[in-house]
């Protein structure tokens, strides 16, 4: 044997002998060394043991999940100045400190008034067309049940019926309908031509009512945007180092969205 062998042989005999907890009467090393007594013994590879240590730590709260709520000077309410121009044009706008809010208040005052004066007109035409034809029960009157029934010689009770239930319709009818020409004096056919053209500025005036009523609505409208946008604007204008993010999730089968409106400090 070499030098080397021997030194080699003396080594692995040290690390043994420094293994064995204990050596016995007999000479050969008991059980308390896991790696000695399977190599003296003949057993071939050792066996290992595998050990799992727990580590626990105790996360504090980070700078993305604190929340601090601060107070702006001067921040409105982006639905509050919806809301409001939606109910009063203009009031929306003044909210958000706007001076636009004033021709929205102007627009609503004159869409009013033209459709209160359109309304007295249409009004004042269909009361003057209900006196010139008159109660149709008289049969003095421009067009009478008697005259007609006469006439025609037919019943005037479905007639009657429907002047007892709808003014409106029954002046309609008897304008509109030539099977009731001949209950109209004198000219039939002239005074039915002004009766009908006195109706017709009545029904003239009423859509233009109605067509400022349209337009009323639309100023609602285009003045609740306009408060809406003024109010943003006004917020963006606070501060420079405001940021808008948008966020989406989807939870128990249902989507969720998230606005946040963070600042950089």
């Amino acid at each position: 044997m070499s030098w080397c062998g021997a030194a080699g042989a003396l080594a692995v005999g040290l690390m043994l002998l420094l293994a064995a907890p204990a050596w016995p009467a007999g000479g050969l090393p008991m059980r308390g060394s896991a790696l000695a007594w399977p190599l003296l013994a003949g057993h071939g590879r050792p066996e290992y043991g595998l050990a799992q240590r727990a580590i626990e730590r105790s996360w504090g709260p980070s700078e993305d999940s604190t929340y601090v709520e601060v107070d702006l000077p001067g921040w409105r309410s982006e639905g509050l100045a919806l809301g409001l121009s939606a109910v009063l044009p203009g009031s929306g706008q003044f909210y958000a400190r706007e001076g636009s809010g004033l021709w929205f208040a102007l627009a609503e005052v004159a869409g009013w008034t033209v459709n209160r004066i359109y309304l007295h007109k249409a009004h004042t035409e269909r009361d003057r067309s209900a006196r010139f034809a008159g109660d149709p029960a008289d049969p003095a009157s421009a067009w009478s049940f008697e005259r007609w029934s006469e006439a025609t010689g037919l019943d005037a009770n479905e007639i009657r019926n429907i002047w007892l239930r709808d003014r409106q319709a029954f002046y309609e009818l008897i304008v509109r309908d030539p099977v009731y020409l001949a209950g109209w004096q004198g000219a039939a056919t002239a005074t039915r031509s002004t009766f009908a053209e006195i109706r017709g500025r009545s029904r003239s005036e009423y859509d233009r009512a109605a067509q400022a009523g349209y337009v009323l609505w639309l100023n609602h409208l285009l003045a609740a945007v306009d408060a809406l946008r003024a109010a943003r604007l006004s917020n963006l204008m606070l501060r420079g180092n405001l940021e808008l993010k948008l966020s989406s999730s989807w939870r128990a089968g249902q989507p969720g969205f998230a606005a946040t409106l963070g600042m950089r400090f």
